[in-house]
């Protein structure tokens, strides 16, 4: 049998279980204060200014990099009102120190909040305003690597002794990330480095937000993220911590959870008719992931193309939303899409949000905060287990603690059909009526089996009902 190394691990804060994740890629959400990027011209040294409306497209040599739209801390804090109306309990930030480019992905100072996004004043306000409306903030650390203007790297390619071995140097370059000469990666085995890291990671979590998103998880290694995990747990075992990785979620239980692109490509391959049993392959990811909780559950980010551009049938589309919905995991809602905002790879994927409501799909937008409420309400879909009762069409049961808060999901992307499932809890009573959380229609439990049809490219979210006949309660002991 194969074997592993045991990494310490924590447990994952109850709030995460609760929580919908709204990514924001800062540059790109909204400008403050009633400015325009023309406003702030003078924070963008050798930048490229754009109209808020002009859309981002690859120049091919990757000076979109250093395309700006005016986007600040301050334009976020003004919408915190939006993320109130759309239900969201938690905003992960791409990143905001100090930096080169727009993304900010090149860090050359992690002490200081860029000035283009507002600096250091901005950033309390923003975490202020949300802690006031009880949404966490979740920050984005680029740990395995810096801007080439970090200063560190400057004094290394120097050959200043203190500095060299912080970097992988050579006579003719340096190891950068990917290969990019502009980001050159750390030194992680140096003792020097983890603590420049821990310092970083201690001080933004004193200030007060609530957890780390690791930037590159796969290398940092397991190591490192079980030694910044460590040093978030220290601060507060309440504190959060996820890790970007393209994997299979399995193996990686240091971190709190990964961002899980998995579920995405398995999410696509069903719905366009690629993969035939879905729920084998999703059912083993729930039992062979350990901390499948809190693992955010993505379907588009800044780093792929939007999913109106990945499923642009909207009925489909609807039907992937609700699978990252319902399965185990932590929701993660990229900003526009839930108004439709299209887009493709890098780095039409960021485009500026439209403010605009004559400009939105108005229904996509009720959609999501349908959803938003019955995931934050239903305590199946925070903590239920995962148990496949049907491949095709898809359905399964989220098994709560107790047995009148189970849901049951069904997903059919082919054509209208009758579906009969064998219910996997015996503490389900003959004749329970299940209604449905969308449409209020009602199907009966019958010795363990429920009936129900669903239409074309539609779903279903079934939930118990307790019905009480002239005083008669049958779940009067059933827990």
């Amino acid at each position: 049998m194969l074997s592993y190394p045991i990494y310490p691990t924590y447990p994952t804060p109850y709030w995460a279980f609760e929580s919908v994740v709204y990514e924001i890629f800062p540059d790109r959400f909204a400008i403050g204060k009633g400015k325009s990027i023309k406003d702030k011209a003078h924070l963008y040294k050798d930048g490229i200014l754009k109209d808020w409306d002009e859309p981002p497209v690859s120049t091919g040599d990757g000076k979109q990099n250093k395309w700006f739209y005016g986007g600040d801390l301050w334009g976020i804090a003004e919408k915190v009102g939006y993320l109130k109306e759309l239900a969201i309990n938690a905003v992960y930030l791409t990143p905001i120190f100090k930096s080169p480019s727009n993304h900010k992905y090149d860090a050359v100072d992690y002490f200081k909040v860029d000035s283009q996004f507002g600096g250091m004043n901005a950033f309390k306000s923003l975490l202020k305003s949300l802690k006031s409306n009880n949404i966490r903030l979740i920050l984005d650390g680029v740990f395995n690597h810096v801007s080439s203007q970090h200063p560190w790297f400057l004094k290394a390619k120097r050959w200043m002794r203190d500095y060299v071995s912080r970097f992988s140097i050579y006579e003719d370059g340096h190891r950068g990330w990917w290969g990019i000469r502009s980001l050159p990666e750390f030194h992680l085995e140096e003792n020097v480095v983890r603590e420049y890291i821990a310092s970083v990671v201690e001080h933004y979590l004193k200030l007060g937000i609530d957890g780390w998103r690791l930037d590159c998880g796969q290398d940092l290694g397991p190591v490192n993220n079980a030694f910044i995990t460590s040093i978030v747990k220290s601060v507060s075992v309440d504190k959060y911590v996820v890790s970007e990785l393209w994997t299979y979620p399995d193996r990686w239980d240091m971190v709190d959870g990964i961002m899980n692109y998995n579920l995405r490509e398995v999410v696509f391959s069903y719905l366009n008719g690629e993969l035939k049993e879905p729920g084998n392959a999703l059912e083993g990811v729930f039992k062979s992931t350990r901390n499948i909780y809190g693992c955010w559950n993505m379907l588009d980010s800044h780093d792929t193309e939007r999913l109106a551009n990945s499923i642009p049938d909207k009925a489909l589309r609807k039907l992937a939303i609700v699978l990252q919905f319902t399965f185990p995991g932590v929701p993660v809602v990229y900003y526009g899409t839930e108004i439709g905002l299209d887009g493709g790879k890098d780095p039409e994927c960021r485009k500026t949000m439209v403010w605009d409501r004559s400009k939105w799909d108005l229904d996509m937008f009720e959609f999501y905060k349908k959803l938003i409420a019955l995931r934050k309400s239903e305590i199946a879909f925070k903590v239920g287990s995962f148990e496949v009762l049907n491949n095709e069409p898809l359905v399964f049961l989220r098994k709560a603690p107790y047995v009148l808060d189970d849901v049951i999901v069904a997903v059919n992307p082919g054509e209208e059909r009758k579906v009969a499932v064998s219910v996997k809890d015996g503490r389900l009573l003959d004749r329970t009526v299940f209604v449905d959380l969308f449409t209020q229609e009602q199907f009966k439990l019958t010795s363990g089996v429920l009936r129900f049809e669903i239409a074309e490219k539609s779903f279903r979210i079934l939930k118990p009902l307790n019905e009480i006949v002239k005083g008669y309660n049958q779940y009067k002991r059933i827990y």
